[in-house]
């Protein structure tokens, strides 16, 4: 892995399976499909009218059946995409009227849906959040660091302040003329290891749309002047743009921490009436995001327009002594017309949970105000460090399976290596150390931790206490304690420099996680990937049924380009796959985010990674 492809497919990784003559058919590798293909950048279509005939709706990824289309249409409050779409028309009705006969009267009755404001009104500030009064109020209590609720305010200061604008537009009808000029927009799909959803540019080159002109003087006029004297900060210019998540659609742990950004923001647009799903349609598990969320009793805030179940609430952090992010500790839900926002800080951390809305999409306009720059979050921590194999003896053959341990399999491995600087060896364990191992792995004997911190990770690892403490002998060993022990030996790692050419001396981050829905890695700082090293990754235990995400990506992260959808290379997971990818300096990899739309609560399966360094 030399240098990032620029072609419009990733390259994906090259399967050796039982048979030894597979691993180094090249003609085999180029005709196998890739593993990921590329969105190609569409318009997004939110509509409700009957004039559109697709069936596309709220993401341009989900197919709804035709009932589903009909039934979302009466819910929808924008009208469909069209070139020749004006924004000028004076009417304080579209064109989603319906006409009903009065059986009384014979005569047609006009009845109004979705009503919109004039098409040359601008968006306009509630007068009550303009009162002096109300403005002073909630500075007290912001800066008294005290909760405060009222019907123009919410302010929340725990884990950190939050203050929700209620009912921000005093014209709110105006919300719907701003979600039928996205229709007219251009999305991109953006796609990484920290993301996933569609968004705009800024606002400020979309100023040919009126209403999106209009609210983005009014954010850099009046909500920026009032956010200012409620915080106290010196505020000085605005970035914003539209988002869009569907279904799956996330953003995780961050603390908005970059460059001048003072204060973040988000308008919820939901002008809809959502319906409430039968209790079996319920994706997830309520406050799934790590085991016994539901009994640390999370906070919660909802308002009209969208709804609990559907996920999509922004949700804010609790931090320990160190400010490391711990647990969710506030959910708050989207609400139409109301505007939240929140200091940016070392302990600002928040994420978006999961939407699980497959009819609804989440729609906002978010950014920050610039100030001032606060001063540089310190630096990150470096990586661990390297270990030395252990000279125990190890049998090799009690665990690999018998193709892999002979010279002529071991060179194809290596020819691929040279080829495309990775390779996957299927069925590498034997079938009764894999049976044997998941049923170890499902015993209460073993021990787990929870791995983060969240802002970088969030699965379950075999804790490093319970591996230290077995003494049996080897055979009457854990399996659990005797994979590790296998994969960290001397003749584990002669074994790999045979199968890739490389000088190996010493391995770091050795663990066996437990993945559920809900987890993920991030890319990790500069200096874990400065230097070149070999990647094992071994999947186990992967349900038969397809998913979405914990896959493996490999991106070359300081590229103009570095996207999920231009990986390196993509590792999909694989039942008792092991993976082995070459990384040069500047290559890192990360897993992508287990959606809870594919997995049960349940549900779970296994990864061991580890690190080899010459």
């Amino acid at each position: 892995m030399s240098s990032p492809t620029k072609e419009t497919e990733e390259p994906s990784s090259s399967h050796a399976g039982n048979a030894a003559g597979n691993i180094g058919d090249a003609t085999a590798a180029e005709r196998r499909p890739p593993a990921k293909r590329q969105i190609p950048s569409t318009v997004i279509e939110i509509s409700d009218t009957d004039s559109d005939d697709s069936d596309v709706c709220a993401v341009n990824s989900y197919q709804a059946s035709a009932d589903e289309v009909k039934r979302i249409r009466r819910e929808y409050s924008s009208t469909s995409c069209s070139s020749d779409y004006s924004s000028d028309s004076e009417s304080s009705w579209e064109d989603d009227s319906i006409v009903i006969e009065d059986k009384i009267t014979g005569k047609a009755v006009r009845a109004q849906l979705n009503p919109r404001a004039n098409r040359m009104d601008n968006p306009k500030l509630n007068s009550n959040l303009k009162s002096q009064e109300v403005i002073d109020k909630v500075k007290t209590y912001w800066e008294e660091n005290k909760d405060h609720s009222s019907a123009e305010v919410t302010l929340t200061c725990k884990p950190f302040r939050l203050c929700r604008l209620h009912d921000l537009l005093e014209n709110s009808e105006i919300i719907n003329n701003i979600v039928d000029d996205m229709n007219t927009l251009d999305w991109s799909r953006k796609k990484m290891d920290l993301y996933e959803f569609h968004q705009t540019t800024d606002l400020a080159n979309l100023t040919w749309q009126r209403s999106i002109r209009g609210i983005y003087e009014l954010l850099k006029t009046e909500v920026m002047s009032l956010v200012s004297q409620v915080t106290g900060l010196e505020l000085s210019s605005v970035s914003a743009s539209c988002s869009l998540y569907g279904p799956g659609d996330h953003l995780l742990v961050h603390d908005d921490r970059l460059g001048d950004r003072r204060v973040a923001f988000i308008l919820y647009l939901a002008p809809w009436s959502p319906r409430a799903p039968p209790p079996a349609l319920r994706n997830g598990a309520p406050g799934a995001d790590e085991p016994g969320d539901v009994d640390l009793q999370v906070r919660e805030t909802s308002g009209d327009g969208w709804a609990p179940n559907m996920g999509g609430a922004l949700e804010l952090f609790q931090c320990d002594d160190e400010g490391c992010p711990t647990r969710v500790a506030l959910r708050a839900f989207p609400a139409n017309n109301t505007l939240a926002f929140f200091g940016v800080g070392p302990r600002s951390f928040h994420q978006v949970g999961e939407v699980l809305s497959l009819e609804l999409p989440r729609l906002s306009i978010n950014g920050w105000f610039h100030g001032p720059a606060p001063p540089a979050a310190p630096a990150a921590a470096p990586p661990p460090a390297p270990l030395a194999p252990h000279a125990q003896v190890v049998l090799l053959n009690q665990w690999l399976a018998g193709a892999y341990l002979s010279p002529r399999v071991r060179a194809q491995v290596q020819a691929q290596m040279e080829r495309a600087s990775e390779a996957s060896l299927g069925d590498v364990l034997l079938p009764a150390r894999v049976a044997q191992l998941l049923a170890a792995l499902r015993l209460a004997d073993v021990a787990w931790e929870r791995c983060g911190p969240a802002q970088q990770r969030r699965y379950e690892r075999v804790a490093a206490a319970w591996l230290a403490a077995g003494t049996d002998a080897p055979e009457h060993e854990h399996p659990v304690r005797g994979l590790l022990r296998v994969l960290s030996s001397a003749a584990f790692l002669r074994l790999l420099a045979d199968c890739t050419d490389l000088p190996l001396a010493a391995y770091r981050r050795l663990e066996l996680q437990r993945w559920r829905a809900g987890d993920f890695t991030l890319l990790p700082p500069r200096e874990h990937y400065e230097r070149p090293r070999l990647e094992a990754v071994l999947y186990l235990g992967v349900p038969e049924h397809p998913i979405c995400g914990g896959q493996t990506l490999f991106v070359a992260p300081e590229e103009a380009e570095a996207e999920a959808e231009t990986a390196l290379v993509t590792l999909p997971p694989a039942h008792n796959s092991l993976n082995l990818v070459y990384c040069d300096a500047g290559a890192a990899c990360f897993t992508k985010y287990l959606s809870k739309l594919t997995m049960t609560p349940q549900e779970l399966f296994y990864i061991v990674t580890c690190t080899y360094t010459e």
